[in-house]
């Protein structure tokens, strides 16, 4: 059985580690990439404010913003008194590799805008939060933590972009085969992946893999909403938890 994982390998981490250790065979699928947003001037405006301790909170949702960050010139400081919280365990993982901060909070619940929401602290009188995102983010949480009475700095980050023309990936990309299980990490992911199997039917190509795995809620909706549900969906994006799902 083969995990193909709908990212770039140079993107590999824990998760990818942990499938291999497990005995599993680890491909890579790149649907999407990830690149800086045209104008950086808010995000590097974004960027000084934290430097200065303008912000009692950096919240990031992905290991992709913290890379994004990094190439607006943030080499991870955080001033006393800024706490950091994450999304889940990778993003958290990639938060403090960046920062040396090894406190950072997480929802316990849910790695997602619903378990952040569900559980995030009430904010203290003055507390500004700076919230850096994905172009294709949806406004529930931004909106949520200001209705919970956060004042929130949301800026965009990063835009992402399918990889595919006309529903077929880039050469170099490997062949699903029937008994592959296909791990889609993201919303933009599935959006894509949707595109992957409608361009296939056009074709006539036969793209059944044996199992499609989504990371989070967030992703599994993608797919919901446009009639392609995943067979499983995963709460953490972890090696044990894929492979209670296989079974």
């Amino acid at each position: 059985m083969r995990v193909v994982i709908t990212r770039d390998a140079a993107r590999a981490g824990g998760l990818e580690e942990g499938l291999r250790a497990a005995g599993l065979a680890v491909d890579f699928l790149p649907l999407t990439e990830q690149r800086l947003v045209a104008d950086v001037a808010a995000l590097r405006g974004a960027v000084d404010r934290l430097r200065a301790g303008e912000f009692s909170w950096l919240l990031v949702t992905s290991a992709t913003t913290v890379r994004m960050l990094a190439a607006v010139g943030w080499t991870g400081e955080v001033p006393a008194g800024t706490r950091l919280a994450a999304t889940g365990a990778a993003t958290a993982a990639a938060l403090a590799e960046r920062t040396g901060v090894e406190e950072i909070w997480t929802p316990s619940s849910e790695a997602s805008a619903s378990g952040l929401l569900a559980e995030m602290p009430t904010p203290r009188p003055g507390e500004r939060l700076l919230l850096p995102q994905s172009a294709l983010a949806r406004p529930q949480l931004r909106d949520g933590l200001a209705a919970a009475g956060w004042d929130v700095t949301a800026v965009t980050a990063y835009e992402t972009v399918s990889r595919l023309i006309d529903g077929v990936p880039p050469e170099g990309v490997p062949r699903l085969e029937a008994d592959d299980v296909v791990l889609i990490t993201s919303s933009s992911a599935a959006q894509a992946w949707v595109e992957l199997v409608a361009g296939a039917e056009r074709r006539g190509d036969e793209l059944a893999p044996a199992q499609v795995l989504a990371i989070g809620r967030p992703t599994a909706r993608t797919l919901e909403e446009r009639e392609s549900p995943a067979d499983v969906v995963l709460d953490e994006p972890t090696a044990d938890g894929v492979r209670r799902a296989l079974g």
